[in-house]
């Protein structure tokens, strides 16, 4: 009986090897892990709210842009970039990101989060002003 318990487990092991792909849903729900993370953890920090996922209307492309999360606290707001990279992590010379080695043991370049953060910052400012002008337009209606 313990033998063809044995003999059943590696078969088992065997075809989810060579017949099962889930390398998509292990890196999906990894991505969402950490993102979910963070943002516990910077409410626990700073006190305030995170809003993790946000996908705000720009004007200049006319399609949503995805925000990964904003902490609100009193005052101010914080765009958050999070990057899920493994292995070493450098700057090049023009700004981007270099991952060396992690699960794939390869080199992968990634575009500067700096820059896109800045440019996330400057749709959400752009949003929240025109959500602005129109609650302006609809008090002066009311009164």
């Amino acid at each position: 009986m313990w033998l063809e318990i044995i003999c059943g487990l590696v078969i088992y092991i065997l075809c989810r090897c060579f017949f099962y792909d889930d390398d998509t849903l292990d890196v999906e729900t990894t991505d969402s892990n950490a993102l979910f993370a963070v943002a516990t953890r910077l409410e626990k920090l700073y006190g305030g709210k995170v809003y993790v996922g946000l996908r705000i209307p720009d004007a200049d492309t006319g399609s949503p842009q995805n925000i990964d999360m904003v902490l609100v606290t009193k005052g101010e707001a914080v765009v958050i970039s999070v990057q899920n990279l493994s292995g070493f992590v450098s700057i090049d010379t023009d700004g981007s990101w270099v991952s060396t080695g992690g699960k794939n043991n390869k080199t992968e370049r990634h575009p500067d989060p700096v820059a896109e953060v800045k440019r996330q910052v400057a749709i959400l400012e752009s949003y929240l002003e025109q959500i602005r002008h129109h609650q302006d337009r609809i008090i002066s209606i009311v009164l």
